[in-house]
């Protein structure tokens, strides 16, 4: 357990490499007719799932700053389960890449976490597809077991509320499937703009892809291989954007694309919404100012930033909606359930909902007592943003799950002013 004091965080930072990036630029290259590099990797354990599976699966590795990946003539059967750690995207993503090996069965599973995560219509989409897929315990969650063999591809409807992974697993696999892959949806699809990323690294590797809410269409066209300088986290760096502002300080954090999509870049529309000042540089945010005024929000597009706007609710006067996460319950936790009990805890009025919650903000957080993130790396930092902007200190339990995102993220924050004692 960790203790955080009220802190004064202002400076400037450079802002981690994308993890939502960083999966699909390794995912692509170990499928790539071609030598990939990519520069400015994630090394967060998540994405370190991601490396070890391509490694199983044939890729070979060399470098360090920029990494060098090259790509077996197809996807290899493991020697060996595979093991993703607590990475939703990486067990979703080679779920489907695993029915793309010559022969052979793929088993993948994960920690408890994982274990729990949906992966139904997926499989039966790969099943659809002339695949093999099913769940061991035949509840469509892991561990999976899937046959290799290629698949034929064509037609198939997956539904949109669960998870955007599924249609992202599809569209990289589709650039090997026998016809492509054309991939209808049923209702919108939540976490749209992590679609969008796809679709972009694809086109970066020589892949056309066409794509709207509805369908999404992939040719059977392999990849080129990549050449890619992975972005800075907008979703990573927005708890210590929060903190600067819920503290009174000011921070700049540098690295960041602003044109390349990212879900989490509507963070800076959250920030702006509660009235906290925003500077665009070219490559960079300014974040200043306390926020001011409740909200009303709506984050199906960017649910990984449910715990930081809560936070951020919690220290304005009057009351503030965020809805449109139903999905963010089956994320590494159940993230509205978790963020609800614990600003309960320090005496934040919040009102659960199915989709989201209501927060009648005071103005002031109490703090002073012990909180517990549960293995979920986001709520863990959005905890230690809220702690510091408490009236007495907290404790923040399970710290070594920041791991999972941002290994240097209880380095960097007492650089900028946070007090934290261990």
């Amino acid at each position: 357990m960790i203790l955080i004091r009220p802190s004064v965080i202002s400076g400037s930072i450079t802002a981690p490499p994308s993890k939502s990036y960083s999966h699909r630029a390794l995912t692509i290259s170990l499928i790539s007719e071609r030598d990939s590099k990519i520069s400015n990797l994630s090394r967060g354990r998540d994405v370190n799932a991601t490396l070890r599976v391509i490694r199983s699966m044939g890729a070979e590795l060399s470098g360090e700053a920029d990494v060098r990946i090259s790509p077996p003539p197809r996807p290899k059967v493991p020697e060996d389960v595979l093991d993703c750690g607590g990475s939703g995207t990486t067990i979703r993503f080679f779920t489907s890449i695993a029915s793309l090996t010559e022969r052979g069965y793929t088993v993948l599973t994960g920690n408890d976490s994982l274990r729990r995560r949906p992966m139904g219509p997926l499989l039966d989409a790969i099943n659809e597809l002339g695949g093999w897929a099913v769940s061991t315990r035949m509840d469509g969650t892991p561990p999976l077991v899937v046959r290799g063999g290629g698949l034929r591809g064509g037609n198939v409807v997956l539904p949109g509320d669960i998870s955007s992974q599924f249609f992202s697993s599809l569209m990289i696999s589709g650039t090997l499937m026998d016809e492509g892959v054309h991939i209808e949806t049923l209702g919108d699809i939540v976490s749209w703009p992590y679609v969008e990323m796809t679709a972009v690294t694809l086109g970066l590797a020589g892949v056309s892809v066409q794509y709207n809410r509805k369908s999404i269409k992939i040719r059977p066209v392999r990849p080129q291989g990549l050449d890619f300088v992975v972005p800075g986290d907008f979703g990573l760096a927005a708890p210590i954007m929060a903190m600067a502002s819920i503290t009174g300080g000011e921070v700049e954090v540098k690295g960041l694309d602003l044109d390349l999509p990212q879900a989490d870049s509507y963070i800076i529309d959250v920030l702006e919404a509660f009235g906290v000042n925003i500077s665009l540089g070219k490559s960079s945010i300014t974040v200043k100012g306390r926020p001011e005024r409740p909200v009303n929000l709506n984050l199906r597009d960017a649910p990984d930033l449910l715990p930081v706007a809560a936070v951020l609710a919690s220290f304005v006067k009057g009351r503030s909606e965020i809805k449109g996460v139903k999905h963010a319950r089956v994320k590494e936790s159940d993230r509205v359930a978790i963020m609800a009990r614990e600003l309960r805890k320090v005496g934040v009025d919040v009102i659960e909902l199915e989709d989201g919650l209501i927060i009648n903000g005071s103005g002031e957080v109490l703090g002073g007592k012990v909180l517990d993130p549960e293995k979920d790396h986001r709520i863990f930092m959005s905890l230690v943003a809220l702690a510091a902007g408490s009236k007495e200190s907290c404790g923040i339990t399970n710290e070594e799950w920041v791991r999972d995102s941002y290994p240097d993220f209880l380095n960097v924050v007492p650089a900028l002013g946070l007090e934290v004692r261990y």
